[in-house]
């Protein structure tokens, strides 16, 4: 009996383990319309500005006149300085109103977290907990397609959250506000990759918003 309890409890903490989760932004409401604020897509994590409340946004190669090459299974494809996975990445709003963004996700619970990125300097992921305590950092160099001649594709950033501790939000920045994200990966619970229609037609609208304003 003992040893069929024992069984019962590995098993259960096998199916309760934190599963990977990537977020490409290669989906949906990302792929019709550019310039669109992530926001809420992800159920379980926002994406949002830091400092100034102004979110992250998408810029889809395809549809917009973002600086943006893509980088598929190696392939280089595009003509734009900065990388991004497939045709879709996430900066900041472009309006000038900060350099950095914040992925904040809903359980508190990331073990780690990795981003895609490209930059004209250097660009730093910071993770911290709950209570605002810095956990881990990491940096890349500047790796634009041209001006560094890096013909490479984006560079990945990883935080890790040490032992018996967890990351409740990232923030990324440069110096400069000349960046882009991508494939965002990380073992955070409760996140699912798509949204209702309901979140997808509030997208929309406001990224039409946007355009109409630019």
């Amino acid at each position: 009996m003992k040893k069929l309890l024992g069984i019962a409890a590995v098993a259960a903490l096998a199916s309760a383990a934190q599963a990977d989760i990537l977020m490409t932004f290669d989906e949906g409401i990302f792929l019709a319309v550019d310039v669109v604020p992530v926001g809420t897509y992800y159920t379980g994590v926002t994406f949002g500005s830091s400092t100034t409340g102004s979110p992250l946004v998408s810029r889809n190669r395809l549809l917009g006149g973002y600086n943006v090459s893509s980088w598929p299974s190696g392939n280089q494809t595009g003509s734009g300085e900065y990388w991004v996975y497939g045709d879709v990445g996430v900066t900041s709003a472009l309006d000038g109103s900060g350099n950095d963004g914040r992925i904040t996700f809903d359980n508190g619970d990331a073990t780690y977290v990795e981003v895609g990125y490209s930059c004209n300097s250097t660009f730093f992921l910071e993770a911290y907990d709950i209570n605002n305590n810095l956990l881990d950092t990491d940096s890349g160099a500047a790796n634009l397609r041209f001006i560094n001649s890096n013909g490479a594709g984006p560079g990945t950033l990883r935080v890790d959250a040490p032992l018996g501790q967890f990351i409740k939000y990232v923030i990324v920045h440069d110096t400069g506000n000349f960046w882009v994200i991508d494939n965002v990966r990380t073992d955070a619970s409760g996140i699912t990759p798509a949204p209702g229609a309901a979140a997808l037609l509030g997208l929309g609208a406001l990224a039409a918003g946007r355009r109409r304003r630019a």
